[in-house]
């Protein structure tokens, strides 16, 4: 009878010693604030810069952070012509001599065709060893001179080309077409203006999709700006001008806002 009393006395200094230690441990919690973040399609495919937008809201801030996208389009205004002279003889000097004779020739064709000097301008000039087929001895010597042609007038190209073929340019190393300086900045706002009403859009329908009112931004950012490439192109027929034809240049714009909603 005695031992059965020690156990329970053992077994109830346990239980108290473990209901203490709850006791201790036990913290109240704090209540946990609510957010919610809600990732809406936005219909853009990624190649445009803007994949979903991002509803948050929280005890601070009640926020819709998306994208807008903005593309400008405009026919090249500009474009420049690389042409020139490639000569090969077994004596250099010959070689340059002769490449220099049909390159004035090739500058005074163009400047016939009302082309400044300023708008011309020399890119490449070399003198290379010709070997021959074991590459062990020096069977002649090549020169090669290339001009950039800068042309404001699209309609000068294919004249261009025909009368510096016709002066001896034997080197047509292709055409950039391109957008003037005031052009370019004219797309650019165009771009920015698009990509804005993208963005506010969008916003807008949100809003009117979960019934909240848009009371103003918190930040606006410019994620991606796409200036022009300028393209190239060749295209030649039978015809006594050669065609040019240029194509639509783009400037695109990305921007990042954040609005605010009630």
């Amino acid at each position: 009878m005695m031992l059965r009393w020690q156990y329970v006395s053992i077994f109830a200094v346990c239980a108290s010693i473990t209901l203490a230690s709850l006791i201790i441990a036990y913290r109240p919690q704090k209540p946990v604030s609510v957010d919610w973040d809600f990732w809406l399609p936005v219909g853009v495919p990624p190649s445009l810069g803007s994949v979903g937008s991002n509803v948050r809201v929280d005890g601070q801030s009640k926020t819709i952070s998306l994208s807008g996208t903005g593309t400008s389009y405009a026919k090249a205004n500009q474009a420049t012509l690389t042409l020139g002279v490639q000569t090969e003889n077994s004596s250099a000097s010959v070689a340059v001599e002769e490449n220099a004779r049909l390159m004035t020739s090739i500058v005074a064709a163009l400047k016939s065709l009302g082309i400044r000097e300023e708008r011309l301008e020399t890119v490449s000039y070399g003198i290379n060893p010709i070997y021959d087929s074991n590459w062990q001895k020096v069977i002649g010597y090549r020169v090669v001179n290339l001009l950039r042609v800068r042309l404001l007038e699209l309609d000068l190209i294919g004249k261009a080309i025909d009368e510096a073929s016709r002066a001896g340019a034997n080197r047509i190393d292709g055409i950039s077409f391109g957008l003037s300086s005031d052009l370019q900045e004219q797309l650019k706002l165009e771009a920015y203006r698009k990509a804005i009403n993208d963005a506010s859009t969008k916003a807008k329908l949100i809003a009117e999709a979960l019934n909240l009112k848009i009371t103003g931004v918190l930040s606006f950012t410019e994620s991606v700006y796409y200036p022009y490439t300028p393209t190239r192109g060749l295209e030649t027929t039978d015809k006594m001008a050669t065609p040019i034809f240029e194509g639509a240049l783009s400037v695109s714009v990305t921007v990042h806002i954040v609005y605010t909603f009630e």
